[in-house]
This record gives structure tokens, sequence and C-alpha cells, in this order.
């Protein structure tokens, strides 16, 4: 074919094309490119009544209300468009996700700087353009969380594990959020999903051993403690799980193995020291128990429950009147948290003038004298905590 000629067919085609394309949709580009977008705008809306089956119409309509940050009615535009035409969805898809992550950006800069009502709203716009972005639902979740909206948090993150059921952080949550609703069963079956994908980690396993527990089916829920243990042996959390557990079954001896475990890791673990002295205790072992109750509140001169506990280990160990003197620093730590200083300083100064070398009584009586205001006491305690130890 002759160069000439073909050079001609092609100028026919070109204008062929031309003629098919609207006069408002030309002058709408027109418009867009002087960025008079409401000029384009009235052109486009002209377009629509005349072409309403023309996706070009309507994709040029969502890029323009996404120049002008309309995301919704982008929204609305491009769905149309796409009804119309599937073919053009690649193009949507990149105004979309420009768009997402324009407003995602504003939404996570507000959330530092926690204006949380902001931080959402932007959030929840890019959800709004893009239904399927799972970083946009989970942050929300986090967000409605801050904010204080528990509902609202709870269907974000629910939505999230429906987009993306394979992550396992987002599938722990929900199993979290469907148990606490009663769920148990569809808990149970999000996390088996976690096993599946072979993803489970100690956490999946003690959640898992948590809700059969709730189902009455304590063999179930060994085995998934097992299986936890045998991924972490040493991991506090979990020891201390299965002490709770075989303490619920009243196997006391097996849960103060637990509850030693965890000691011989941490000596001072608090919630380790008061349940193996509880555990001991129900086996009738009162001196032993004794000795870890007293640990406690060496270490935590001012924890109630652990008095509480030490004071019935003395008395049932034959200590009466050190196990009244303990008592007496139970109603004092009551008096204090009350505000009632004066009673708790009267009472500890008892305690400590009859058991001059016991140490815990003496710490709880300085904090007591410091926030009475009162320092000559404060130091008159201080001397008393340098000169005990039995």
């Amino acid at each position: 074919m002759n160069l000439r000629i073909a050079l001609l067919i092609v100028a026919v085609v070109s204008v062929v094309f031309m003629a098919c394309q609207s006069a408002e949709i030309t002058a709408a580009k027109v418009y867009v490119q002087q960025k008079d977008y409401t000029a384009a705008l009235e052109q486009l809306k002209v377009a629509e009544k005349n072409e309403p089956a023309n996706p070009e119409v309507f994709l040029l309509e969502g890029k323009l209300y996404a120049d002008i940050d309309s995301f919704a009615r982008m929204t609305e535009a491009f769905d149309r468009a796409l009804e119309l035409d599937s073919t053009l969805i690649k193009d949507i898809d990149s105004w979309r996700k420009d768009k997402r992550a324009k407003v995602f950006r504003k939404g996570q800069k507000a959330g530092e700087n926690k204006k949380w009502d902001r931080a959402i709203e932007y959030t929840e716009t890019s959800v709004m353009i893009d239904p399927t972005f799972t970083d946009g639902w989970f942050n929300l979740g986090y967000l409605y969380q801050e904010a204080g909206n528990k509902e609202k948090s709870k269907e974000a993150y629910i939505k999230t594990y429906e987009l993306e059921p394979t992550n396992t952080i987002v599938a722990k949550q929900a199993a979290v959020f469907y148990y606490n609703d009663g769920k148990t069963d569809e808990a149970i079956e999000v996390l088996n999903g976690i096993i599946e994908n072979g993803e489970a980690d100690v956490e999946t396993w003690t959640l898992l051993a948590k809700m059969f527990v709730s189902k009455g089916e304590q063999d179930k829920a060994e085995e998934m403690l097992d299986n936890a243990e045998a991924l972490d042996p040493d991991n506090p959390n979990l020891l201390f799980d299965r002490g709770v557990a075989k303490f619920g079954q009243k196997d006391y001896a097996a849960a103060g193995s637990f509850f030693q475990k965890i000691l011989d890791i941490d000596p001072t673990n608090r919630d380790a020291l008061y349940n193996l002295s509880l555990s001991l205790f129900n086996q009738e072992k009162f001196v032993e128990a004794i000795g870890f109750a007293e640990s406690l509140v060496k270490n935590n001169p001012q924890d109630r429950a652990g008095w509480a506990q030490y004071s019935l280990c003395l008395l049932r160990g034959s200590q009466v009147d050190k196990g009244k003197a303990a008592d007496l620093v139970v109603q004092s730590i009551e008096a204090m948290e009350a505000g009632n200083l004066d009673e708790a300083i009267k009472n500890l100064e008892i305690v400590t003038k009859k058991y001059d070398k016991w140490c815990a009584p003496w710490a709880v009586l300085k904090v007591a004298y410091e926030e009475n205001g009162d320092t000559d006491g404060s130091a008159k305690a201080q001397t008393g905590l340098d000169n005990c130890g039995e």
C-alpha cells in the first residue's frame, strides 16, 4: 500500500474517533486542564444526560471528583463506570489507590497527634474509597479503640479479619471479639484457621485452652496448653495459666509446681509467690506457705491481698499472735487506701513496737508517715528498717 494512502487512512480513522467524542466530553477535558472543575463538571452532567451508557463520562467524572477530594462521589462515578465497562478496572484502581494513600497518610498523621476524630474521618474515607483496604480497616479499629468506641473498633477489626483471614494478629483479635460476644465456637474456628496455616504461636494455643475451659472441655484445654508449652517451656505467662488451670481442678500439687517454675526464673514474681503460697495452704503445708507469703509482702509491702494470705497462713501455722499482727497490717493498708492515715499509723506502730525485727511492717509504716507529711516519723521508720531483719 502506498505510504501516502496509509497515512490518509490513519488520519481519517482519527477524525472518526474524535467525531465520536461528544462536544461536552471534549469541553470537560479542556476545563480540567485549565483546572476549572466547576465548568468541567457542568459539561459532564450534560454528557451524562445525553450519554447515560457511556463509561467514559463516569470515568472522567470520577477523576474530576478525585481531583477535588470529593471521594464519595468519586467512588459512585467509578463504580458506575465499571458497571458499564469492566475493562476500566486497572485505570480506576490506580486512581483509587493514589487517593486512598493520600487520605490514609492524613489519618496516620492525625492519629500520631492523638486527634482521634480527625484521624477516624480520614481513615474512614480511605476505606470508603477502597473497601478492600485492610491497613485502613486495621488502623480504624485502633483509632476507634483509642477514641473509646469499642463497638466500632470491633467492627473494624472483624472487617480486617474477613479481608485477610490468614493474618495471625488480626485473626487472634477477631477470635477474642467473638469469644467476648459469647460466640465461642466461632472463635475456636478462627484460631483453628491459624493452626491450619501453620502459624500457631503460644498465644494461639493458650487462647484455645481458655475457650475450651469455658466449654467445660478440660482435657482439650490441657492438650492446647501442652502444645503451647512445647513451643516455649519457660514462658511465665503460660506457666501461670497452667498453674491456674490445675488449681481450678483442685490439683494443688501440680498447680504449685508450675508456680515454682516461674519463681525459678523470677524469684520475685508477685503472682507466682501468692499462688504458690495458696497452693501450699490448700495442701495444709502451712510452714512452706508462710515462707512464700512472707517473701511476697517483703517485696510488696503494700500488697493487701498478700498480707491477708500471710495472716491466714500464720494463723493456721500456729503463729497466732503474729497472724493477728499481720491482720492488723491488712487493716492499716485498708485505712491508708481510705485516706485514714492516722488510724493506719496507730495500728502499724503497735505492730512494729511488738515485732521490731519484722521488716515488712516498718516499710508500710514509712509510707504511711510520708503520705501524712510526717518527716520525723518517716526517719524513725527508716531507722526501724535499717535495724530490722530476723
